[in-house]
């Protein structure tokens, strides 16, 4: 029984990994930043399916794909390293890019050598024997996502208060993805390790691959419950080549960020009036793609001015800007008694925000209570009235 389960489990993760790669070619994110993804799946989903089938009819009829699979994490940390380059600063994929997936290939060419001889050479004997294998494997996965880590460092340093909700969401999930996928990583090779050195003997430790179904699951999850993860790729890196740096009090540096500005005060005095007035008519922060690109067009200025009028003029970065007449939205939609049955995530998403956690956050930072505090406050002197 113990063994059905966990074959039925293996299935499950397959079947999700395999529905969610086909949801994420189909939506062609892999054209935008997602194909490295895709392949990371890919090889967990064959990693999974090899320890499903038999291992007799396995080392039978498909040894070197058997042999192979051991080798599997050679794999995992190029794929989520180049995955991160190409998700964060939409870096192409370079012949030389070849060169991370060196230590696998030289173990499919091993095993094509090893057809030939009784064992394989000196030369790879390192990669087919466990122990030094298992060393490789944990070093290579350990320094792929440390530099994968610096990649996101990197990128969160270089981040502008241009972005809204969105970017800093996705930013959130790579974190957390990066996080989870070297502690599973890690304990699916060890979990190979063992499975080997034990062989025949303590077999069930094979349940430790249904942290691959649970990975899986979670990051289908995300894909569900913050679908702007995977839909809302491009610009990334766009957005980051011109955009100016905001750096933090920028109010007391105004004189040397803009005293090369050919902003003068009336144009930035009537750039304020009109900004003020497209919120309050248009709405435009509704939008949850938003972007200060896309408001500097509707005010037919530069983003840089857009950015001096922000920082100099309302001494707000545009994250701020946005965000806060988002907040003071929610807080209408709050209080209209046609909405009193609206869920706070159907406010959140109404008022522009892409994100329910980045709502409460905001909403609380601005506000000081919670949106359902905030709720009940407001309601509770209707309901006193409605008494007397």
């Amino acid at each position: 029984m113990p063994v059905q389960i966990n074959i039925f489990l293996l299935l499950f993760g397959v079947l999700q990994g395999v529905f969610l790669s086909v949801v994420l070619l189909q939506k062609k994110v892999h054209e935008k930043g997602y194909s490295f993804l895709v392949c990371y799946l890919f090889v967990m989903i064959l990693q999974i399916t090899l320890k499903v089938m038999s291992k007799v009819w396995l080392f039978t009829n498909l040894q070197p794909l058997y042999l192979l699979s051991y080798q599997f994490p050679f794999l995992y940390g190029p794929l989520i390293y180049l995955f991160a380059q190409q998700f964060l600063f939409r870096r192409a994929f370079r012949v030389g890019d070849i060169l991370h997936f060196l230590p696998f290939i030289i173990v499919m060419i091993g095993l094509i050598i090893a057809n030939q001889f009784t064992e394989p050479p000196l030369l790879f004997q390192p990669l087919f024997s466990s122990v030094p294998r298992l060393v490789l494997e944990l070093i290579s996965i350990s320094l792929y996502h440390f530099f994968t880590w610096k990649c996101w460092l990197r990128y969160q340093s270089q981040l502008r208060n241009s972005y809204s909700d969105i970017k800093k969401s996705q930013l959130k999930w790579l974190k957390q993805f990066i996080i989870i996928s070297l502690v599973v990583c890690s304990f699916i090779t060890i979990i190979i390790f063992l499975m080997f050195q034990w062989y025949p003997y303590n077999q069930n430790i094979r349940f430790g691959f249904i942290s691959l179904t649970v990975f899986i699951y979670w990051i289908s999850y995300c894909a569900w419950n913050q679908p702007q993860i995977f839909s809302v790729v491009r610009g990334f890196a766009d957005e980051t080549k011109d955009t100016p740096v905001v750096p933090s009090l920028t109010f007391y540096k105004r004189p040397q960020k803009y005293s090369n500005s050919s902003l003068s005060k009336e144009e930035m005095r009537r750039l304020v009036t009109k900004l003020e007035q497209l919120m309050e008519q248009k709405k435009v922060y509704l939008d949850a793609e938003i972007t200060i690109d896309k408001l500097a067009e509707y005010l037919h200025c530069s983003k840089h001015h857009l950015s001096q009028v922000l920082n100099a003029g309302l001494q707000k970065s545009f994250y701020d800007f946005i965000n806060s007449n988002r907040v003071e939205e929610a807080k209408l939609m709050l209080t209209d008694s046609s909405r009193a049955e609206h869920k706070i995530a159907s406010i959140a998403y109404d008022a522009g925000f892409n994100s329910l956690s980045t709502f409460n956050d905001v909403f609380k930072k601005l506000s000081g209570v919670t949106p359902s505090q905030y709720r009940k406050l407001q309601a509770a002197p209707q309901s006193q009235q409605q008494r007397v």
